[in-house]
């Protein structure tokens, strides 16, 4: 395959990026915008917060879960038909939040967007990797990763916005007009981009085979686990801090948007600083770095609460520089695991997707079993995850001599 996007020609070449950013941002974009709505919902329905917590929950793990069915449909059949009808169900399954009568049914219109959304997370990198070839992957990605960043910045912000003027309901009509929007987007813009369809690749003779190559790779593994264990921390934060700003800190919804999005606003730094450093440092030494940022970030946070200095900026500020960190890693990761699979680069996106999605919802879950959605529980979990991803980082993956190369 060609390192050149030789399949897009004149506008789409400089759209198709713009739109693969777009449906890569579609997971980042449905929570957060949910997150200020959080506290109100719960009134209004008259829930524990840990019934509204599961709506974010439960989307996740059926974001990752959904990864596991698109990612070889594609490898299967085409990235286009597979994407189109998952797009077009995460639109549909969006507008019907907005008539939920209880919490009960809200989490099951929620789980039924989470699922489709995952197209979009899994086969919008495969396209990356069958578009860019193995070259310009890593960098394609990282840029893309900086543009995916302006979701968790500008969806808090709207979403209390939303949430003050118009009421929770408006933000599932916004989500279900940008899934919209996007379906019609790839459907008039983009080819199909899968040259090397394999129709082995549903066969359970062949899935159980890519699985083991996959899930034997000591390499591969190292850079799932380290992206999942990573995220832990973020979704730990995610989850926990609307009930910790605004119930504890008792600072306003439209706020706590302006907070967390200066928070999302250190993954697109790192995710800018990964890309722009690529060919000089190397992905290694990016790893290496932005692992060791993410694990002083947890500590530090820690650290104040333990010395007794509580507030926005003990939050926020540490979580910006654990957001970097995580910034950093993220594309190097994603493409150091996806490149060596051309023939299943679904399977591999969609796989490394559902290690980070299921388990960090497994372990949130398990937090907010035993302790409530205050700050103390979040602050563990977030260093927790940072410790444990520098762990990963220096037992799993070696170092690369080589410059610029995916380790």
């Amino acid at each position: 395959m060609s390192d050149e996007p030789q399949q897009l020609k004149g506008w789409s070449r400089l759209l198709v990026p713009a739109l693969l950013t777009g449906l890569s941002g579609l997971p980042p974009l449905s929570i957060d915008m949910f997150l200020p709505s959080m506290p109100a919902m719960a009134k209004e329905f008259q829930a524990e917060p840990a019934q509204i917590q599961s709506a974010v929950t439960l989307f996740l793990i059926a974001l990752g879960t959904a990864q596991l069915v698109f990612g070889p449909l594609s490898d299967r059949f085409g990235r286009r038909p597979i994407l189109l009808i998952g797009i077009a169900c995460y639109a549909l399954s969006g507008f019907s939040c907005i008539f939920a009568p209880t919490v009960g049914i809200l989490v099951l219109a929620r789980v039924l967007q989470g699922f489709s959304g995952g197209s979009g997370r899994a086969i919008s990198f495969a396209v990356v990797r069958d578009v860019y070839g193995k070259t310009r992957a890593a960098k394609i990605m990282a840029y893309m990763a900086t543009a995916t960043a302006l979701a968790p910045i500008l969806a808090p912000m709207l979403g209390g916005f939303l949430q003050a003027y118009f009421g929770w309901q408006s933000v599932f009509i916004v989500l279900g007009s940008l899934g919209t929007l996007l379906f019609i987007g790839y459907l008039w813009l983009v080819p199909e981009t899968n040259s090397m369809i394999d129709p082995s690749a549903l066969s359970p003779k062949r899935m159980l085979e890519n699985y083991r190559d996959l899930l034997g790779s000591r390499q591969y593994m190292g850079y799932s686990f380290m992206m999942a264990i990573m995220f832990w921390g973020m979704f730990a934060f995610i989850t926990n801090s609307s009930f910790v700003l605004i119930n504890e800190l008792g600072i306003s919804p439209q706020l706590y948007g302006f907070c967390f999005g200066s928070v999302a606003l250190g993954l697109m730094l790192g995710a800018f600083l990964s890309g722009h450093y690529n060919d000089n440092l190397g992905s290694a030494r990016i790893i290496q770095l932005g692992t060791l940022i993410t694990a002083v970030a947890s500590l530090l946070m820690v650290g104040l609460k333990m010395a007794g200095i509580f507030s926005i900026l003990t939050i926020i500020g540490p979580m910006i520089l654990f957001t970097t960190g995580s910034g950093m890693v993220r594309p190097q990761a994603m493409a150091g695991a996806i490149i060596p699979y051309p023939k299943k680069a679904g399977l591999a996106s969609a796989l490394m997707g559902f290690t980070q999605m299921s388990t960090a919802g497994l372990f949130v879950s398990a937090f907010g079993y035993f302790f409530s959605a205050s700050s103390n529980p979040m602050i563990i979990a977030i260093a927790i995850s940072g410790i444990l991803a520098l762990l990963v980082r220096l037992i799993m993956l070696k170092p690369s001599p080589q410059p610029g190369a995916a380790t």
